[in-house]
């Protein structure tokens, strides 16, 4: 069988299973299994396959039929610009995530003078101790701190998997940081009280509303972890949570952001005036417009 016809087939046998993307995922699944690139698909489009290597392909495309998502195949995800391994640990970083670390990155890049000790100005810019809550595959600090200069991130999730997980993403990336397991701010009690303060908190958690979980696409529900992506009754659980007690973990100024479901903006609005601890939250939309992340500080 020739080369475009095994990955036509392919995309014909992802198309009837129902998968999104079928003629991409037919393209990378093959380039997977080759180690090379779309360009040599074209080049070998006309050249026989190898037996042993269509068998290994077909079982992949039959893996993705089942509506294994492609990069828990893969092991990989792209985001911000790096590769990140993922495997059915870790929620798969999205795009809309990277919302948030622009955000992030911006308020570190922007601190005014004013807001930096002496030591700091004399330097040239201020250290940032970054706390990333529920941080999974660790996605969200490591692109803060391959973008920032001078950025500590400390990434806490409640599975050892996922603390596994980002802590060799951060290794592959060359980025130094520190994960702990436990639940939320929980993981800090290692640390010693003055180790336990941040200048900056962020956010992904689990926003999805529980009895939503069951209407989701079979690649989300079926395979991602399904702690990852429950919110509660009212997909604020979390929220609740981290504004309760992350003025316990917020130095001076400290700044606290999340990622948010484009209809919750208002209710964390709304959540973080009550609380009275907080500046007025800043709801921040993404690219297509759509509310996605809330900022605020401190008082």
């Amino acid at each position: 069988m020739k080369t475009r016809i095994l990955i036509k087939e392919g995309e014909y046998q992802l198309v009837k299973a129902g998968c999104m993307d079928a003629k991409i995922d037919a393209e990378e699944l093959y380039c997977f299994l080759t180690g090379t690139d779309k360009l040599q698909i074209f080049m070998k489009a006309e050249e026989e396959v190898d037996p042993d290597l269509e068998r290994k392909y077909n079982a992949l495309i039959q893996r993705r039929a089942e509506r294994v998502p492609l990069q828990y195949i893969t092991g990989v995800q792209e985001f911000m610009g790096h590769r990140f391994h993922v495997d059915q640990s870790v929620l798969i970083p999205r795009q809309d995530t990277e919302t948030l670390v622009v955000e992030a990155a911006r308020a570190i890049q922007s601190t005014p003078r004013d807001k930096m000790s002496f030591w700091e100005r004399l330097k040239g810019g201020k250290s940032w101790e970054v706390l990333d809550l529920c941080c999974g595959s660790g996605a969200v600090g490591i692109s803060i701190a391959k973008i920032c200069d001078d950025v500590h991130v400390t990434g806490t999730d409640i599975s050892d998997a996922a603390i596994a997980v980002a802590a060799a993403n951060a290794k592959a990336l060359h980025v130094k940081a520190e994960f702990l397991q436990g639940d939320l701010f929980d993981a800090l009690n290692s640390r010693k009280p003055e180790d336990r303060r941040f200048d900056m908190i962020v956010s992904n958690p689990p926003y999805i509303r529980t009895n939503m979980i069951a209407v989701l696409q079979e690649e989300i529900k079926n395979y991602e972890p399904r702690e990852a992506l429950d919110g509660g009754r009212d997909g604020l659980d979390f929220y609740r949570k981290i504004i309760e007690k992350a003025p316990e973990h917020l130095k001076k100024d400290g700044c606290l952001m999340f990622e948010i479901g484009c209809d919750q903006g208002e209710d964390l609005r709304k959540m973080i005036r009550d609380d009275g601890r907080y500046t007025d939250a800043e709801v921040i939309r993404d690219l297509p417009g759509k509310d996605r992340v809330v900022k605020c500080r401190i008082r």
